[in-house]
């Protein structure tokens, strides 16, 4: 059992996410589906989006959830405006489906939800997976964009760790040294478990979800120096210190972005998003400073 337990964390790790454990719950004013295709993507939102102010939209890590990933930060930037958050395919109460999981059809299945609540343009708040697929809005659907927050991303997976990307090349292989340490541990993927057990499929869509992140994680994705040039949308990248993604990597995709890039102090993919106190801030000068 410890074995197996032992493998499945580290494939958890192929996704290049993590799942974080905020304590702190803010109402849901309205919780809901809209249509994509085949599939009902789950969505909350938090305050009155008849109000004079461009929401937030956030998007969960792979294996993550609404609450799992932004129990911290939502309900300060619900103070702010109101607050969208979507469960992609497969995570917490979104159903799964066949089709794989890729950038094009996260998409797709958020701009859908984005058009059933009439909602032109956000201040997106991406983490992980959900900081890829921000970046992915940014390069083919800027028009919905006032501003991109992308958190602990990366440009393709060559700019990971060289132990998490060795990790995703060779899910059987055990993890190097410089990777132990950035695992998680048997309460967090307990944690983990807890977010899919209201899952439409149910509980086992854990596993579905997770295949479909693992193939995801080598099936190529990524953008061209072009394509990251193209982002016309004022954009802040965030990372940890000692994350997933080297500092340097983070550091060039900025350059090309023309980003505002910030790099947390004793910060890792497993904490980032417990610094609320610490992101709040740095998204806030984005927006303020998004026409300068």
């Amino acid at each position: 059992m410890a074995n197996t337990r032992h493998l499945t964390l580290h494939r958890f790790f192929l996704a290049g996410m993590t799942w974080l454990f905020a304590t702190t719950a803010h109402a849901q004013d309205q919780t809901g589906h809209a249509t994509s295709g085949d599939l009902d993507i789950y969505y909350e939102v938090h305050g009155d989006l008849a109000a004079d102010a461009t929401p937030f939209l956030v998007l969960h890590g792979g294996m993550g959830s609404i609450e799992g990933d932004f129990g911290a930060l939502l309900p300060i930037l619900a103070d702010q405006a109101p607050v969208i958050g979507i469960e992609q395919q497969g995570h917490g109460h979104t159903g799964g489906r066949d089709a794989p999981v890729s950038l094009a059809s996260m998409r797709a299945d958020t701009i859908a939800v984005l058009d059933a609540l009439e909602v032109e343009r956000v201040h997106v708040v991406g983490f992980s997976m959900g900081g890829m697929l921000a970046l992915e809005l940014g390069v083919a659907a800027p028009d919905r964009i006032e501003t991109l927050t992308a958190i602990s991303v990366s440009q393709n997976l060559d700019g990971m760790h060289p132990a998490i990307g060795e990790m995703n090349r060779n899910p059987d292989s055990a993890p190097s040294p410089e990777a132990h340490d950035l695992i998680p541990t048997e309460e967090d993927f307990e944690r983990m478990q807890a977010a899919f057990a209201d899952n439409p499929d149910g509980p086992d869509q854990f596993q579905r979800t997770f295949r479909q992140l693992q193939s995801f994680m080598v099936s190529g994705w990524g953008w061209s120096d072009d394509e990251l040039a193209s982002v016309d949308v004022p954009t802040l990248i965030v990372l940890g210190d000692t994350d997933f993604m080297r500092v340097d990597h983070a550091a060039r995709m900025a350059e090309l972005v023309s980003a505002q890039l910030a790099v947390l102090p004793d910060t890792t993919h497993l904490s980032i998003m417990r610094r609320a106190d610490w992101l709040e801030p740095l998204i806030a000068n984005r927006i303020a400073t998004a026409d300068e």
